[in-house]
């Protein structure tokens, strides 16, 4: 009985379940909230405005944890060789509605 209750403790490795794998962070729930402009910076989507992607605005105390996710988060994400005309690749990052930080044209003056 003993060998039995050993066995079944092996094969189901002691009732413990695996620890769900790292998911790459939504799009959805960037750190994005904002109080001024100077909160914010562009960064790189996926693929960079040189290769044929676009910025996004994030708060600059996220970007080095954004861009070291990059790989894990664009693993499936094929970049075109060529300059992109997204309007975010001539853009700045500032503070927006709802205290989010967006993606703005330049302001001409």
């Amino acid at each position: 009985m003993r060998a039995l209750v050993l066995a079944c403790a092996a094969l189901l490795g002691c009732g413990s379940t695996p620890a769900p794998p790292d998911k790459p962070t939504p799009v959805s729930e960037l750190k994005d909230n904002c109080a001024s402009s100077d909160d914010c910076d562009l960064v790189d989507a996926c693929c960079g405005c040189n290769a044929g992607g676009k910025k996004i605005a994030i708060r600059k105390d996220a970007v080095a944890a954004f861009n070291a996710s990059r790989e894990q988060r664009c693993a499936d994400q094929l970049c075109a060789q060529f300059i992109s005309t997204d309007p975010s690749c001539n853009a700045e990052a500032v503070c927006g509605a709802r205290n989010r930080c967006r993606v703005a044209p330049h302001m001409t003056h």
